[in-house]
């Protein structure tokens, strides 16, 4: 260990002797250049060298020697600078950050040299050397503090604001570095224990503002807490109390600079309550003054008259104003409860179909963002949803999102027809006919159809992930054009990472399906009952909503399953949380799914009136294939026509037309046996709808009972029954037939309660059926 420490001791002793032999020969070299036309600056630099010598000749430890008379050691320097030969200066500049970065200056030596910086500065000399020059003194250690790093840190945002664009990017990188630094200094202060006593904070003396910090403070932190101050006053277009000197400031720089300083230090404003002020007195009214344009805006409406026309939304300030909106919502959310609640209000109100459709764009992606942490989400429920007096924030952004994806479908203010293009019509995606792709190994872009309008989705984002776009164009001053299909991917993304969140909140841990009934039963002690509940409550209306939209108008197999699979959660949530109505809805909306449309009103809404049932039920064979034949079949290719299941509700005529199955339909069936078979234990009094809707699709696809029990299609014209299936689906037939007789002997899993619900829905299906062979009809047994 003593031979590394004396290794060491040399190495530093090497490096202090070679310092003092490279100052010696830039000394003589600045006296000779200097001899003729400066003199003054030959006669010190040789007081110097004689003054190095005596330093060398005193000193076993060169650099402690150094230190103290540093001041002393610049002078010869800072004279040469004062010359502005450029030759001159060239050589100082060197000189001065060899001594820097050996750290043989002192304070009172950093600040002349920081002086000296300034008057090259004015002068429009060696700007990128200046630059340089200050980011070691700043960055080496910490002899540069308070008015002196001011001046320093003005003197880099003057450069910043020259005429050449080298100076003028090499002072934003050294800014944003020499911020950083800045706060840096405080959380290695804040590791030391201050033996200081710490006085009270006066909130009244923070809200005028002042170039000396406040005493509560220690140094380092008193210096980041100015900083930070002058920072929000030059945004807000305001006079610097501490950066004095400044001339120029652009407000999408000080607005990066202050996303910077959020997102790198968060422990600081937790840990200081001065620093917190800053956040809620100036930097959150600051924001929602600045929104105040993307507010008022309203696309595509006559300006009203008025002496000051309306500011238009300015794409790069809004960016950054997002940025940062979303940085104090994940970084902040504890110390700013009302504000990002306003900004949480602000995001949803951003997707509003008057907005510009790069804002919604924009907006989407905060909110995306947001959705993929389970933490925020609850903690969003608990401070808003669950507060008698508060916004309902998770409920609006679930219903905000879900209306956005909706009006894309529509003819509305931001919808496709009026963001400078013609909704496309049915038809009209070259790549499918009827639900396949044309041409070989072309696959058809994955993609939503509805009401004539296609949409594709253009991007897959890992489960868990964010991958912004728009966020992350700080380069660009006009709002770019917006992909066909990007909001609503984002849209899309947003709600099946928010059906995520809300599982791993409502379910902890992944857990085994054979836990689910334990979880239910147990649901009643769970002290975070209310709390899962809400997430329910709040969501379920518009997740549904919106789910059912997007189930319907997918046209690609993958979409439709991550659809399917969220509808599945959240039936399965409700019924842990025994919720019957939210449960019954998601089921319902899988069971629609899986039937041709006209089924859905004949089997799920059994308590409509016999009337509306027979007005919506006596069309011919060919209105139902008319009907068929658009949409439903450019969205998925058709595998099986059959005839529908005769219905004690209906009358005999509305049983003659046949009905066509797609490969969606069978997409959604499949999941359904999956929730049925997975989830039997929370399914309750929904067995019944569950049980309805596979007798339906097993009627339909002609499968018929063979002598072991199970169901199968004998042929693909089955004549008995008239359906007609595909020869690719004929290969799914005997797997479709293996899941039910699963789903069946999987009951043996179930608790006395769940196999009471499910022996009663099948006495309930049989009772039908015998009511039905009664009224004289045929028997679907």
């Amino acid at each position: 260990m003593s031979k590394t420490v004396a290794t060491e001791k040399m190495s530093k002793s090497e490096a202090a002797r070679k310092l003092l032999e490279s100052l010696q020969g830039d000394l003589r070299t600045l006296s000779s250049e200097g001899k003729r036309k400066h003199a003054n600056v030959k006669e010190v630099a040789e007081a110097v060298q004689l003054k190095l010598r005596t330093i060398s000749s005193r000193n076993e430890d060169i650099l402690s020697g150094l230190v103290p008379a540093s001041n002393e050691i610049i002078q010869p320097f800072v004279l040469g600078c004062e010359t502005k030969n450029p030759k001159l200066v060239q050589i100082c500049l060197a000189s001065v950050q060899k001594l820097i970065s050996h750290e043989a200056i002192s304070m009172t030596a950093a600040n002349s040299i920081i002086n000296m910086l300034w008057h090259l500065m004015e002068a429009g000399l060696e700007e990128l050397k200046l630059l340089q020059t200050a980011i070691l003194l700043l960055t080496t250690n910490s002899v540069v503090q308070h008015e002196s790093l001011a001046k320093a840190l003005v003197l880099c945002f003057r450069l910043h604001f020259t005429k050449d664009s080298t100076t003028i990017n090499t002072a934003a990188a050294i800014i944003k570095q020499l911020v950083s630094v800045v706060f840096e200094r405080v959380l290695t202060e804040d590791k030391v224990p201050s033996q200081a006593l710490v006085e009270e904070i006066s909130l009244e003396e923070l809200k005028t503002g002042s170039k000396v910090p406040p005493k509560s403070l220690q140094p380092c932190a008193g210096d980041a807490y100015l900083l930070f101050q002058d920072l929000c006053q030059l945004v807000n277009a305001d006079q610097p109390f501490w950066l004095v000197g400044m001339t120029e400031m652009t407000r999408t720089f000080g607005l990066e600079l202050l996303e910077a300083v959020l997102t790198a230090f968060p422990s600081i404003f937790a840990q200081h309550k001065e620093f917190s002020f800053l956040l809620k007195e100036r930097v959150c009214p600051l924001v929602i003054k600045l929104f105040s344009p993307s507010l008022k805006y309203r696309q595509g409406q006559p300006t009203p008259a008025s002496p000051t026309p309306a500011e238009k939304p300015f794409f790069p300030i809004v960016v950054r104003l997002l940025r940062i909106v979303g940085t104090l919502i994940q970084n902040y959310y504890n110390l700013l409860m009302t504000e990002c609640e306003i900004f949480l209000s602000l995001l949803v109100k951003f997707l509003e179909p008057e907005k510009p459709v790069w804002q919604r764009c924009l907006a989407l992606e905060v909110l995306h963002k947001l959705s993929v942490q389970p933490d925020l989400i609850r903690s969003f429920c608990m401070s808003y949803d669950m507060k008698p007096h508060s916004t309902k924030v998770f409920r609006d952004m679930v219903n905000g999102v879900g209306a956005f994806t909706q009006s894309q479908f529509v003819n509305v203010p931001g919808g496709p027809a009026t963001q400078g293009k013609t909704p496309d019509v049915v038809g009209t995606p070259p790549s499918l006919v009827g639900g396949l792709p044309v041409g070989g190994g072309v696959s058809p872009q994955p993609a939503l159809m509805y009401r004539g309008v296609w949409i594709p989705l253009m991007m897959v984002i890992p489960q868990g992930q964010t991958r912004p776009t728009f966020l992350e164009m700080l380069d660009k001053i006009e709002p770019p054009a917006i992909p066909d299909g990007y909001g609503l991917s984002l849209a899309f993304y947003f709600l099946m990472e928010t059906v995520r969140s809300v599982q791993l909140l409502v379910e902890g841990v992944s857990v085994s399906q054979m836990d689910l009934v334990n979880k239910q039963e147990n649901v009643q002690d769970d002290p975070d009952k209310e709390v899962k509940e809400e997430l329910i409550n709040s969501s379920w209306c518009g997740m549904l909503a919106a789910l059912s939209l997007l189930v319907d108008a997918s046209t690609d197999e993958s979409a439709t399953e991550a659809v399917l699979k969220s509808l599945q959660i959240f039936a399965s949530l409700c019924g842990q949380l025994k919720m019957t109505t939210p449960r019954d809805a998601f089921i319902t909306a899988i069971c629609k799914s899986s039937l041709p449309p006209h089924y859905t009103l004949t089997v799920l809404n059994t308590s409509q009136s016999s009337q509306s049932v027979q007005k919506d039920h006596t069309r011919s064979s060919s209105q139902d294939l008319q009907t068929y034949g658009n949409e439903a079949m450019e969205r998925s290719q058709v595998v099986a026509v059959g005839t529908p299941l005769p219905t004690a509700s209906l009358p005999i005529g509305a049983h003659s037309g046949p009905v066509m199955l797609t490969a969606k339909n069978l997409q959604c069936m499949r999941a359904l046996l999956n929730l049925a078979h997975c989830h039997g234990g929370i399914l309750d009094t929904a067995w019944h709808l569950v049980l309805t809707t596979l007798q339906h699709l097993v009627w339909i696809l002609g499968l018929k009972p063979s002598s072991g029990g199970s169901l199968v299609a004998k042929q693909q014209v089955n004549e008995a029954s008239n359906a007609v299936i595909t020869t690719a689906v004929m290969a799914d037939m005997p797997v479709l037939s293996a899941v039910l007789s699963r789903l069946f002997e999987s009951s043996r899993y179930l608790n006395d309660v769940a196999l009471h619900h499910l022996i009663d829905a099948l006495c309930k299906l049989s009772s039908e059926s015998m009511e039905l062979a009664y009224s004289n009809r045929v028997s679907p047994l």
